[in-house]
């Protein structure tokens, strides 16, 4: 390999790892008095009309089956076999334009223009003299005022909901006859609008917290190179 494409090759994973961070909110709650002896479960969609053989859904999937694994969780495949029914859906909001207002200084070149200058001297023979010089004044650059500058930017939210319910060896349900045991709640908003790109970042964030009771929003920094993320992105 050349000298010059491995120096690209370093400047681009550079450049990947210092991408902007994206802040990602985890707020987790369990229901009190819950202690799960078995974390065997079988996983369902949560949304309306998405199946669990969805395409989208069975790649985001991956990664929540990551993350519940490193967490002691079982997936099983049959719901005789299953302690826990455990529910997942996502989405993403369709953008909200944001606005604002800066101020920021104006600038001018100022100087740079040659004048001429009328002196009176005295010659040799001590007779007055006028002369005309020529001077160049040097150029500078000074703030010369402010302007107000109105700009926008669009952005998204998206979002990864994980809920667990008690089974009692029967098909998943979604009315009151199954208990709730925990909701993790993961959500981020920023500028991007790609979930497949997202959703790695927000499982990676997650693995600390899912299943377990946050007590309050829990706000976790990963950029898009961190090796966490790229951990997610393997399993696609």
């Amino acid at each position: 390999m050349s000298w010059h494409r491995l120096t690209m090759i370093l400047v681009a994973l550079f450049l990947v790892g210092c991408g902007p961070k994206i802040a990602v909110r985890i707020d987790s709650i369990v229901a009190q008095g819950t202690v799960l002896q078995e974390k065997n479960y079988i996983l369902y969609s949560g949304m309306k009309g998405t199946s669990v053989d969805d395409l989208y859904f069975r790649e985001y999937g991956k990664y929540f089956l990551e993350v519940l694994k490193r967490n002691g969780y079982r997936q099983v495949n049959q719901p005789e076999d299953a302690d826990l029914a455990i529910y997942f859906s996502y989405g993403i909001t369709g953008g909200m334009e944001i606005h604002y207002t800066y101020t920021r200084p104006v600038y001018a070149i100022v100087g740079g223009e040659t004048v001429d200058i009328r002196e009176t001297e005295t010659d040799a023979a001590g007779r007055k003299v006028k002369t005309t010089k020529t001077v160049t004044i040097p150029s500078t650059s000074r703030v010369v005022g402010v302007e107000t500058r109105r700009e926008s930017y669009t952005v998204f939210t998206a979002h990864a909901v994980l809920q667990a319910e008690e089974t009692h060896g029967t098909e998943g349900q979604t009315d009151n006859s199954m208990e709730a045991l925990w909701k993790t709640t993961i959500t981020t908003t920023s500028k991007l609008d790609d979930l497949r790109r997202i959703m790695p970042i927000m499982a990676a964030a997650s693995v600390p917290y899912l299943g377990k009771n946050t007590g309050e929003i829990v706000t976790v920094e990963l950029r898009d190179g961190d090796a966490q993320v790229l951990e997610m992105k393997r399993l696609r």
